[in-house]
């Protein structure tokens, strides 16, 4: 019989398990939808299927849960599916949790002691015709484009076949998938990360081994016209450390920051390393080449809430309160300055996506006004920075809400920054329903131009896109199907 969960922070009011899977062909629109807004906005997040064996839980633990929302002719229908990992087909057999949580070797149930870790939880990308779910630490794990429906783990014919980043980058000027694989050789190998070139066909043309300095958890990198920046932030996962009774994986107190500076075609000889304060940080907004320098805006802390430090003592999300943050990277020096561009606490910055590598100006980032912790109670409102002028265009849903990664969407034909819409999944407080919130994208404050309802709660999740019908990203893997079909 399937247990109940216990009671946690992110397993309750917006983050509580639904554990179920829907379609629905024709979702209520409120507002009116624009026939120029075309082609599928996809999420993933985590839905964790049983509870942990360890009797706590982790945000990032969760199996993987996709959503895919297909705008066509003034209609969106709907999907949710679980992704079926090995991890998630092994434990629906035995009707509980076997991994240990992150998976740990240490806490897992015998009979999967070998096998692989794959929640598949944090983003959902299309490249090379493929549809993939991604999460650091394993392969990405393809799924049908139309129905989610789960095809299976996905190595670039054998040439890659160690970890995958939840972040790697799409470059549109080239079409190339930019990647890099953290922790290759295991928790405790040698710190190690793969990287590689995939052409627009899905092909990997470049791969490099890179030596870095500590298994750190890195969940993102930076990635410019001529250059590749490894951020090696103070966490790190550390059995050894668990095995004497502290955690797995913990903010390193002291520890600095240290960036890997490495041209976009070189390799591990080619790598120079410097070091910067101690910061925390997953997510950047865009980063580009400008003057001999590297500029990368990113959300930034001076520490996190999100893990313990090595003793187990944990910091407070006030304490460590992300703010939108300029990097400028000396490329000669083989140096970095900080400067805050905006203080408000911000969780997933973004730009119009087809700008990634070259200069942007406009961020579209999901932030909090009001809640005591964001991550907890929710974000609770949206935002547009324009990074040049330093103007803020907000919308609050009010208290309690709890607002996803807000996401640009590209109107058919565009092709000047920011020219279309800005999407969003919220959940109001204490609603059994969640909606999808359409902004028209310079003009936030106005509020949503329609609202997509969706006819049941939907957890708060991880990591978004959107893909007009005219992206050749959407046309190389959803046309051909539909052709087909």
């Amino acid at each position: 019989m399937t247990q109940a969960f216990f009671d946690h922070p992110y397993l309750s009011g917006h983050h509580q398990p639904v554990r179920f899977e829907a379609s629905a062909p024709d979702l209520i629109v409120e507002g009116e939808l624009q026939r120029d807004l075309a082609g599928v906005f996809f999420r993933n997040g985590p839905e964790p299927l049983y509870p942990t064996r360890e009797g706590d839980y982790h945000w990032f633990d969760g199996d993987g849960m996709v959503y895919a929302l297909h705008f066509e002719d003034g209609r969106v229908s709907l999907c949710n599916r679980w992704v079926r990992t090995e991890k998630f087909e092994l434990e629906r057999a035995a009707g509980k949790r076997l991994f240990g949580m992150f998976g740990n070797p240490l806490t897992a149930d015998p009979s999967v002691q070998g096998k692989t870790y794959n929640t598949a939880n944090t983003n959902l990308i299309l490249h090379g015709g493929k549809l993939m779910a991604l999460m650091e630490g394993a392969k990405p794990v393809v799924l049908d484009p139309r129905d989610l429906s789960t095809l299976g783990e996905h190595d670039y014919d054998g040439k890659i076949t160690s970890t995958f980043s939840a972040h790697p980058k799409v470059d549109y000027a080239t079409g190339e998938l930019i990647n890099i694989g953290a922790m290759i050789n295991g928790y405790m190998g040698a710190p190690e990360l793969r990287y590689d070139i995939i052409t627009a066909d899905g092909a990997v043309r470049h791969s490099a081994v890179i030596p870095v300095p500590h298994n750190a958890l890195i969940h993102t990198f930076f990635l410019t016209e001529n250059w590749v920046v490894f951020p090696i932030i103070p966490i790190d996962t550390d059995l050894q450390r668990f095995m004497s009774g502290g955690p797995m994986t913990a903010w390193n107190t002291g520890r600095p920051t240290k960036i890997g500076l490495m041209p976009r075609e070189g390799g591990a000889d080619d790598v120079r390393w410097f070091e910067f304060e101690p910061r925390h940080m997953f997510h950047e907004l865009n980063v580009w080449e400008q003057d001999g320098k590297i500029l990368a805006d990113v959300a930034a802390a001076n520490g996190t809430a999100l893990f313990t430090d090595q003793h187990g003592e944990r910091l407070t999300h006030g304490d460590t309160q992300q703010s939108l943050r300029r990097w400028t990277i000396d490329i000669a020096a083989g140096s970095m300055t900080e400067e805050v561009l905006n203080d408000r606490d911000i969780q997933f910055p973004r730009p119009d996506d087809r700008l990634i590598t070259r200069k942007s100006r406009h961020s579209f980032a999901n932030i909090n006004l009001n809640s005591r912790d964001g991550r907890i109670e929710g974000m609770d409102a949206v935002l547009r920075f324009d990074t040049e002028t330093g103007a803020e265009d907000i919308f609050h849903f009010g208290a309690g809400a709890a607002a996803g990664e807000l996401v640009f969407a590209p109107r058919l034909g565009s092709t000047e920054e920011a020219d279309g819409y800005a999407m969003t999944l919220v959940h109001r407080a204490n609603a059994p329903t969640s909606e999808l919130a359409i902004f028209a994208a310079k003009d936030i404050a106005a509020g949503p131009l329609a609202t997509v309802q969706i006819p049941f709660r939907v957890p708060s999740g991880f990591h978004c896109n959107f893909y007009a019908a005219d992206n050749p990203l959407y046309r190389q893997a959803v046309t051909p199907l539909r052709a087909a079909a």
